[in-house]
């Protein structure tokens, strides 16, 4: 019983591993609605990177604003208490996160299977 629960741990962690990051994605600043083609990001691209774009001089807009989307190897968010920033970037690291401008809190599916395998394991060994 004890490899059985083993294997089906090392299955649920692995199953979300060999999936790639799915980003939305424009290269070209657009306006948030129109920007919504599917892009699989490559290994080393975990996070998916929205900058917001504005022809005002001061975020928050109040106007029409444009994003870029894209998956990143790398990606520096602004800080939250910037006043005054003419480009905030948000980074996010699940499926479609970057739909908004603002970076989305999701739990991935990997670490609730870890947590349930580890319950079940948990509580097997002691029966």
């Amino acid at each position: 019983m004890k490899l059985f629960l083993a294997l089906l741990f090392v299955a649920v962690a692995g199953v979300e591993f060999a999936k790639a990051l799915k980003c939305y994605t424009c290269y070209e600043p657009t306006t948030s609605p129109n920007c919504l083609r599917v892009q699989n990001c490559t290994e080393n691209e975990t996070m998916c990177k929205t900058t917001m774009y504005s022809v005002e001089e001061v975020y928050p807009f109040v106007g029409v604003s444009t994003v870029t989307r894209m998956c990143a190897s790398v990606c520096i968010p602004s800080d939250v208490d910037g006043i005054g920033l003419t480009r905030p970037v948000s980074c996010c690291y699940s499926d479609f996160c970057n739909v908004d401008g603002a970076a989305s809190l999701r739990i991935g599916f990997v670490p609730v299977g870890i947590l349930a395998s580890s319950l079940c394991i948990l509580f097997w060994t002691r029966m």
